[in-house]
């Protein structure tokens, strides 16, 4: 009998996670992606680590969103379009954007949360990874006093689920980093989340995969998944006809994955949402750690001796163009918050797409009527954060164990086209491709 070969598509922060875990328990594994190394949503993110955060299905979120719509300057721009799986997407995310469903996905979400940066510092430890990761929380940075009230009491919804934080004077905040201008009120501090440089940590993950025996395969784009006699997942096809087998596949292409999970019979609503990021060098004072700004929604994160400015939210057909105002919005959003801005030279852009299915939680685990199919994607804006801790999940229920948490919010059972009928043996979705 030939020894069991793990199938995943994309390299991302949960596939290579999940392919970690995996290969250091002596499994073989390929791991499928369709761009290069450090190019994929995974290390294009702020870097920030915010455990406990809050899903995009906030209550309120839908309105905000329908206002903004046609603002091509707003954080969260939605191109007017007749789609039905956008508007079917947007009907269900406003269906969600309600207390009780937040309170839910909160109660799982904070789980995840110290169980993910612990499971991530034992790979860094364990691999010697150097992607300048600090355990120092973030900063919810305000500039009208009249929000920090807002601030706070988001925060304080995190206490019951043992999360700490501080509420920081603007004299305070620039008396630990004198960058943060006279106009800024003040900061509520999420004490125990971390940040990072993302792609030195997604590169260095990669390598210690190689180095455990993992097959890392680059520029290849995944076409469908195929099943056997018995409907189990046998491999994946490439858009070029090549099949790689396994006896189990992992779908973690991010937003990719949805097409790919039709031909196992999940229909993810997932739209990809566009995010930016602009890198400075040459800032004169960097902030302490990480920094969401309050009022504009812009993620600020030191890296080393360098700046990212990251956010946006935008959801429009895959492929179209970047949209170059929303660039500028990064560092417009940043100069009244922070000094030096100007003064910083860009030595890096970068757009990619975040999948943010319509619930606002992410899809992870065993496909029901596929045995051996399994799914990791969904994580919107949480990916970065919540990959280690889906990797150990995905691993487990790989190998047969019971995962290290339960997860029942996340089952892709949710998202079964026509639950209890499996689509028949050897099909296949439409054209999908691994990502990141």
């Amino acid at each position: 009998m030939p020894r069991p070969r793990t199938v995943i598509v994309g390299a991302g922060i949960v596939g290579l996670s999940t392919a970690y875990f995996l290969a250091r328990e002596g499994r073989d594994v390929t791991v499928l992606d369709r761009e290069e190394p450090g190019e994929g949503a995974s290390c294009g993110n702020a870097g920030l680590l915010s455990i406990g955060h809050y899903p995009l299905t906030r209550p309120g979120a839908s309105w905000r969103g329908l206002k903004w719509m046609f603002d091509r300057n707003a954080p969260l721009f939605i191109r007017p379009r007749p789609d039905a799986d956008l508007i079917s997407w947007l009907w269900s995310f406003h269906r969600h954007c309600n207390q009780a469903w937040l309170d839910r996905c909160m109660r799982e979400l904070c789980a995840m949360g110290f169980p993910t940066l612990r499971l991530l510092e034992e790979i860094l430890e364990a691999e010697g990874i150097d992607c300048d990761y600090r355990r120092d929380g973030w900063l919810d940075v305000v500039m009208d006093p009249a929000n920090l009230p807002k601030a706070e009491h988001e925060a304080r919804t995190l206490v019951p689920h043992g999360y700490s934080y501080d509420v920081l004077t603007g004299e305070e905040l620039r008396r630990r980093s004198p960058c943060f201008t006279p106009e800024v009120a003040g900061a509520v501090w999420h004490r125990d989340s971390a940040h990072c440089h993302p792609a030195d940590l997604l590169l260095g993950l990669a390598a210690a995969c190689a180095r455990h025996g993992v097959d890392l395969r680059f520029s290849v784009e995944v076409a469908g998944i195929e099943r056997d006699a018995l409907g189990r997942a046998a491999g994946v096809h490439s858009s070029r006809g090549e099949v790689v087998e396994g006896t189990e596949v992992v779908l973690a292409a991010g937003v990719w994955s949805g097409a790919l999970a039709q031909s196992v019979g999940l229909d993810i609503p997932m739209q990809g949402a566009r995010g930016y990021h602009v890198q400075l060098e040459g800032v004169p004072q960097l902030p302490f750690t990480g920094c969401v700004l309050h009022e504009t929604f812009v993620a600020v994160t030191p890296m080393r001796d360098q700046l990212r400015l990251a956010g946006t939210l935008e959801i429009q057909p895959l492929g179209r163009p970047w949209m170059r105002n929303r660039l500028a919005m990064l560092p417009a959003g940043a100069r009244r918050y922070l000094t030096g801005i100007d003064q910083g030279r860009v030595v890096a852009e970068w757009a990619g797409y975040r999948p943010c299915t319509s619930d606002g939680m992410p899809v992870i685990g065993a496909v029901p009527g596929t045995p051996g199919a399994y799914v990791g994607t969904g994580h919107a804006m949480m990916g970065m954060t919540l990959g280690p801790v889906t990797g150990r999940v995905l691993a487990d229920m790989v190998l047969g164990r019971t995962p290290v948490l339960e997860l029942p919010m996340a089952d892709p059972s949710r998202y079964l086209a026509e639950p209890g009928v499996p689509l028949p043996a050897g099909a296949a979705g439409g054209v999908g491709a691994a990502g990141a």
